[in-house]
């Protein structure tokens, strides 16, 4: 496949008032993403208590604490609710460093395991399909990937022009990007021995996707994963990457296997998921509806 049939690419720079005074706020955020990771942080935590007021994103975080760690006492969720809102807040300084901090400066808040599992896989000449997930400092850690792991990621292109173009020079400074997301334009990418950053972990109702347990609750998973190794000839190496001490971790994880049967492979998924976030449940993203398709006769969580 060509490059320019999969891999997008930054538009032409938009001319109008909007490209200049997004310039400026983008401008802004590169002068934040240059200041010392403890400031970043700091910052972070700030804007981390004032998410935690608004109301209707808490109760999401809160049903999917509620329901997938019933276990934990009311202050122990509680808590846990509050570190993750701090997570989010900090996600979102973060995103200026992935973008704009040199690697340098980043080099000791981060560690990476299991290269050799990757190294393995690119010997093959067939493509990787790295199996990841959505934290609250996803951009930092596919920043921060990008530098030892050679893959394209998805990219959903915003509707105003003007900020997709800043959105898009920020991201395309680490990664590459795909504009379209359809299994075949995947196979086909992968297929021709390139990798790819595949997070299927949300929502998106039945289409393709069966029930299968997610800590050990019905959740509606995307199938997709084997559908896409299939097709591409891929081989699957899931990621783990969280923050440990301010530190972010990346592991490469062995290559799995999927089968016929669409909920083992599903359930393999999302044990795989659950393994990672217990490292570091507050950095999970639990302000998406987990659980908005339910099962017949399933009330909802969110209500």
């Amino acid at each position: 496949m060509k490059p320019t049939e999969a891999q997008a690419t930054i538009t032409e720079k938009p001319k109008g008032v909007a490209v200049y005074g997004y310039g400026v706020v983008f401008g802004f955020l590169k002068l934040v993403g240059r200041l010392p990771y403890p400031i970043i942080n700091f910052m972070g935590s700030a804007i981390g208590k004032l998410l935690y007021q608004v109301k209707s994103r808490r109760k999401i975080v809160q049903a999917n604490l509620n329901y997938c760690f019933p276990d934990l006492s009311v202050k122990q969720k509680q808590q846990l609710c509050k570190d993750h809102f701090k997570q989010l807040g900090i996600g979102f300084v973060e995103l200026c460093a992935a973008w704009y901090k040199p690697f340098k400066d980043l080099e000791k808040y981060h560690e990476i395991r299991g290269l050799e599992h990757y190294e393995q896989a690119q010997a093959t000449g067939k493509g990787v399909l790295f199996l990841g997930y959505h934290i609250t400092s996803l951009e930092l850690a596919g920043a921060l990937m990008a530098k030892y792991l050679d893959f394209a990621a998805f990219y959903r292109p915003n509707k105003n022009k003007a900020l997709d173009y800043h959105i898009q020079k920020g991201r395309n400074n680490r990664t590459k990007t795909l504009g379209r997301n359809d299994i075949r334009t995947i196979g086909k990418w992968l297929k021709s021995g390139n990798n790819i950053w595949f997070m299927p972990d949300q929502d998106k109702g039945l289409k393709g996707a069966v029930f299968a347990p997610f800590f050990s609750q019905p959740a509606a998973t995307l199938n997709s994963p084997a559908r896409i190794a299939k097709l591409g000839q891929a081989t699957v190496l899931p990621v783990h990457y969280y923050k440990n001490s301010n530190k972010m971790v990346i592991e490469i994880l062995p290559e799995i296997h999927f089968g016929e049967d669409s909920v083992a492979n599903c359930t393999k998924v999302n044990s795989i998921l659950e393994e990672a976030i217990l490292k570091a449940p507050e950095q999970y993203y639990w302000v998406h509806r987990r659980f908005k398709t339910r099962p017949e006769d399933f009330p909802s969580i969110y209500s």
